[in-house]
């Protein structure tokens, strides 16, 4: 989190610079530069072209559209800058099928802003070219530390147990008394 912290930090105050943001989508994180004047294309496109990048047009059919149905279908990106397009790739991204690219240059549907959205760390060195910022790759973060193995206890006196529980005796039924014997009748004869 330093590391992002620094990135913001170093173009936060840069002339033109609105805003610096880090984005978290499902997808992917996006480093967000949002300038408050318009982005000079051509100076872009040269940056992008020397790297051996293309700048690509996209969505310029939606950006014809009425306001509130291009904000409804649109998300206001204008350009895509990408390693390789084919020819039919071109072709639709005119439509609306987005290019995987390194970056992307928007609009924003509710202000003057434009805004350059960095996907890798390729595009954000682009926009430091642009910016005229020194670049320096960050370290990368370092890794975590696995939490310790508990260590098995070895006890050095001995177990000691409980005592046995004392064994339930038989219990002892009373034996049925016999009638005491009782003496003969002497009979008279």
């Amino acid at each position: 989190m330093s590391q992002l912290e620094q990135r913001l930090a170093e173009l936060r105050f840069i002339e033109g610079v609105e805003k610096v943001e880090h984005v978290r989508f499902p997808t992917g994180d996006q480093f967000w530069v949002r300038f408050n004047k318009q982005l000079d294309m051509q100076k872009l496109q040269k940056i992008v072209s020397d790297r051996g990048y293309r700048l690509v047009s996209f969505g310029a059919l939606f950006s014809k559209l009425p306001r509130r149905l291009s904000e409804v279908l649109w998300d206001g990106v204008t350009h895509v800058i990408v390693k390789e397009i084919s020819q039919w790739g071109k072709i639709t991204s005119v439509f609306g099928f987005e290019p995987d690219g390194i970056a992307k240059i928007a609009v924003d549907l509710h202000g003057p802003y434009q805004i350059f959205m960095a996907m890798n760390e390729v595009g954000v060195q682009l926009v430091y070219d642009y910016l005229g910022v020194k670049y320096a790759p960050l370290p990368p973060p370092p890794p975590k530390a696995a939490p310790p193995k508990p260590s098995p206890t070895v006890s050095k006196a001995p177990a000691v147990s409980p005592p046995p529980a004392p064994k339930p005796s038989p219990a002892t039924v009373p034996k049925p008394v016999a009638p005491a014997p009782t003496p003969p009748e002497k009979t008279v004869t």
